[in-house]
C-alpha cells in the first residue's frame, strides 16, 4: 500500500511539473517557440568573379569568346526575411529570402581564341585580348536575390545570462543576380548558383515576443552558367539590423 501511495504521489508530482513546463512549440514570453519571423536590413558588400564563354564551330575552325566580369559593390539596405517555427527555445527552422541592389565597379575583359583542327588535333591561339570598361569608374548596378532553407541556434537558455540572445546559424539555397554595366561599352552580367549563408549575432528582447539585434553574415555561391574555371564565384559580407518575433 505504501509503495502504491508513493507511486501515486510521484505520478501527481510529475504531472504537476509537466503542466509548468511549456511545450516544445507553444509560444512563451521571451522564448523562441512557435511561429518565428525575422526581418533584417543590412549594409552589405558583394564581390563576384563571373564569366561567359561562347564557342562557335565552322568546319575545321573553332572560335571561342570569353567575357570576364569582376564586380565589387555595396548595398545600404539589403533586405532579408525568415519565416518558420521555433522549437524548445533552442532552434528555429525557417525559409530564407533576401534581395539587394548594389552599386559598384565592374572590370569587364574579353578574350578571343581561334582554333584550327586537323585529323582531330586542335591548336588554339589567342586572337584578341582587351578591356572594355574602365575598372576605376562606378559603372555597375547589380540586383541580387537568394532563397533557401536554414536554421538559427540559440545556445544560451538562461534569461539572466548576458549571452542570452546570442545566435548562430546558416542556410543553403540558390542565388540569382544581374548587373547592368554603364560606360563606353554598355553590357550586362548575370548568373546563378547554389551556395550557403552563415550568420552570427546577438538579440535583445524589447517585450515578451519581440527582439532586436545585430548580425554578421557571409554568403558564398558557386556560379554555374557558361562559366570558366577561374571565374565562377559570388560572395557577400553583411552587417544587419534585425527584428525577430517568436
Amino acid at each position: 500500500m505504501k509503495k502504491f501511495i508513493a507511486l501515486l504521489a510521484l505520478c501527481v508530482a510529475s504531472f504537476a511539473c509537466a503542466q509548468e513546463v511549456p511545450s516544445v512549440g507553444k509560444s512563451t514570453p521571451r522564448e523562441h517557440r512557435g511561429f518565428y519571423n525575422s526581418t533584417s536590413f543590412a549594409l552589405a558588400y558583394n564581390w563576384y568573379d563571373n564569366s561567359r564563354e561562347d564557342i562557335e564551330k565552322k568546319g575545321d575552325r573553332r572560335t571561342r569568346e570569353v567575357d570576364y566580369y569582376e564586380f565589387n559593390g555595396f548595398s545600404l539596405s539589403m533586405t532579408e526575411f525568415k519565416f518558420g517555427v521555433g522549437l524548445g527555445n533552442l532552434a528555429a527552422f525557417h525559409l530564407v529570402f533576401n534581395f539587394g541592389f548594389f552599386a559598384g565597379t565592374v572590370d569587364h575583359h574579353e578574350e578571343y581564341f581561334r582554333s584550327t583542327c586537323e585529323d582531330g588535333n586542335c591548336v588554339e591561339s589567342l586572337a584578341e585580348d582587351y578591356d572594355l570598361d574602365d575598372p576605376t569608374s562606378n559603372n555597375g548596378y547589380s540586383f541580387r536575390t537568394y532563397v533557401g532553407f536554414g536554421t538559427t541556434i540559440y545556445p544560451v537558455q538562461s534569461k539572466t545570462s548576458p549571452l542570452n540572445g546570442f545566435f548562430f546559424g546558416g542556410s543553403v539555397g540558390y542565388t540569382l543576380f544581374v548587373t547592368m554595366i554603364n560606360g563606353g561599352h554598355n553590357d550586362n552580367s548575370g548568373n546563378g548558383g547554389i551556395g550557403f549563408q552563415l550568420e552570427m549575432g546577438k538579440d535583445w528582447w524589447v517585450n515578451d515576443h519581440l527582439s532586436v539585434g545585430f548580425g554578421f553574415g557571409y554568403a558564398h555561391n558557386g556560379l554555374v552558367w557558361e562559366t570558366t574555371k577561374s571565374h565562377k564565384t559570388d560572395n557577400v559580407l553583411s552587417l544587419s539590423f534585425r527584428m525577430t518575433r517568436g
